[in-house]
């Protein structure tokens, strides 16, 4: 029998721990890829990676573009990819040497001036956003975006840095790029390479609306080409 009373849309809620948005602080994001599932933490969508992968790929929307989202799942790597990022050095991005110029960043010293901590934060933050910015631009799934350990993708790409003239601080050494290894491996720490980091994460973290660009610029340096 008609009531006359129109069904009420379920709240939003957590895929994972099913708490709903009227009981979080933060809002709920959506999953980058297909952009249905829901998720309040970086915990929550990690811990539902494994099963939300199996469906999220061959639900993604190909027009959808990115936005601020949870960590994206696992795709399958495109045919004729290749497993490393590390290619030959190619074409920046768009826009690479306005932005670099815009930012100070033209000398290559942008690193030199920050205490060690700060510059191995960013350092290891350079590479998370970098490896987010291939996954959602480049349709490449390295590190955690493979389910792969990161630590050896990571290790190549100091070894870039180190190869780039005049980019590392004077005072970096193979102790120094151990401890950079030891912080980016840290679980309790901010730059954990084991986690996925977004543009909206780094303007959060840092309070710096522009520093996304400045790693993106900066990570360009490393790699000799843009993620595009």
């Amino acid at each position: 029998m008609d009531t006359g009373h129109t069904p009420s849309t379920p709240p939003l809620s957590c895929f994972t721990c099913h708490k709903h948005q009227d009981e979080l602080t933060n809002t709920l994001k959506r999953c980058a890829k297909c952009q249905g599932a829901l998720y309040c933490s970086r915990k929550c969508q990690t811990d539902d990676w494994k099963n939300h992968k199996r469906t999220c790929f061959s639900q993604a929307a190909p027009s959808a573009s990115p936005q601020p989202s949870a960590p994206p799942p696992t795709p399958q790597r495109p045919t004729g990819h290749s497993p490393n990022p590390q290619r030959p050095t190619g074409q920046h991005n768009a826009g690479f040497n306005a932005v670099n110029q815009l930012l100070g960043l033209t000398n290559d010293d942008y690193l030199h001036a920050l205490p060690e901590k700060e510059a191995f934060a960013q350092i290891i933050d350079c590479f998370r956003m970098r490896m987010e910015d291939e996954y959602v631009y480049g349709q490449n799934n390295f590190g955690i975006y493979g389910e792969e350990n990161p630590v050896p993708v990571f290790k190549k790409f100091l070894d870039l840095a180190e190869s780039r003239r005049g980019l590392l601080p004077p005072w970096w050494n193979a102790a120094k790029r151990r401890e950079c290894e030891r912080m980016a491996v840290d679980s309790k720490g901010w730059s954990d390479i084991n986690c996925a980091v977004e543009k909206s994460d780094i303007q959060e973290h840092y309070k710096n609306g522009s520093m996304p660009m400045m790693l993106r610029v900066l990570g360009e340096k490393v790699y000799g080409r843009g993620f595009m």
